[in-house]
């Protein structure tokens, strides 16, 4: 293709992207009016559990651009398969518009950016950003996870810490999504702690800022692909692992110190140790990363980091 009508394309696709995500009215969700998409990332983005997206544009930029010399090096050539991808993306976002549904927006502009890079610019190029397309997915706020994953987690929560603590001869009594104290030894039921394993509690909000940071660790920490996506699948179990040792820490605080302290009164007042738990979470995961990666190098041999400033050889 040339440079010009590359560069042209390149405007034309820019502006296109600004109008269908920043401009036009999408979907009302539950509401009564319609909002861009950027104004549901945005409201998402103030959440806890989405607050790494972000963070995702620009470290999916930063990706670009740290590999823009190699990008220029590489012949530009257009893909058959990137425009048929780019009518599909279109039509799926056409339908999230129709439907009211901005999940599909999100998918759609997802795959639109992926598509138009593989169409204008060759495999080449698009495996090349390929990873900094992948970041780029974090951006979005996967909410309807909320009502599905979350719930299963908080299942897993619970189940997996009542199982630890009576086998550790803590008694301890599961009631939906609660882990009260059981009535033994004189003791009322939930008289040493009472803990209600909410949706923030279910470790969604750690497993997938773990996700991302876990991608870009293993990105620039190893080269091969299968060490990659090794230390990127391991931050799934790691999540799950480190919140499941803050439940135990908050059911063990409010036995040793009270329940007030560990985890509040009620929902309108959370204690600081609550609070400072959660960061506690995503600590424990990125450490036993660390370990993860310690392992692998002295199992598999140890790799040359990717410089931080500098382009990829891969």
């Amino acid at each position: 293709m040339p440079r010009n009508r590359l560069i042209f394309s390149s405007l034309l696709v820019c502006g296109a992207f600004f109008w269908l995500v920043l401009v036009l009215p999408y979907a009302a969700g539950y509401g009564t009016y319609r909002r861009t998409l950027f104004d549901w990332m945005w409201s998402y983005w103030q959440d806890p559990t989405w607050q790494h997206g972000m963070m995702a544009l620009p470290f999916a930029g930063f990706l670009v651009t740290r590999q823009w010399r190699t990008l220029s090096q590489i012949p530009t050539s257009s893909s058959t398969a990137g425009f048929f991808i780019t009518l599909f993306s279109l039509t799926l976002y056409w339908a999230g518009y129709r439907g009211s549904l901005f999940y599909l927006g999100f998918i759609s502009i997802q795959l639109l950016v992926g598509a138009v890079i593989l169409w204008l610019c060759g495999w080449q190029r698009f495996k090349t950003v390929s990873f900094a397309w992948f970041i780029f997915g974090f951006a979005w706020p996967y909410v309807i996870l909320e009502d599905t994953l979350a719930f299963q987690l908080r299942c897993l929560m619970v189940n997996s810490t009542s199982w630890l603590l009576n086998h550790c001869g803590i008694a301890t009594v599961r009631d939906g999504t609660r882990l009260l104290s059981a009535a033994v030894n004189g003791r009322a039921l939930g008289q040493w702690f009472d803990l209600n394993v909410d949706a923030p509690c279910s470790g969604l909000r750690s497993l997938f800022a773990l996700m991302m940071v876990s991608s870009l660790y293993g990105y620039f920490r190893q080269r091969g692909f299968w060490r990659r996506t090794l230390l990127f699948l391991l931050s799934v179990p790691l999540a799950i692992l480190a919140n499941m040792l803050r439940i135990v820490l908050l059911i063990v605080s409010a036995i040793v110190f009270g329940q007030r302290f560990a985890v509040g009164t009620s929902d309108a007042y959370t204690s600081n140790f609550h609070l400072l738990t959660g960061i506690f979470v995503f600590l424990v995961a990125f450490g036993g990363l660390l370990l993860a990666e310690k392992v692998l190098n002295r199992c598999c041999g140890k790799e040359t980091p990717l410089p931080l400033m500098e382009e990829s050889k891969c």
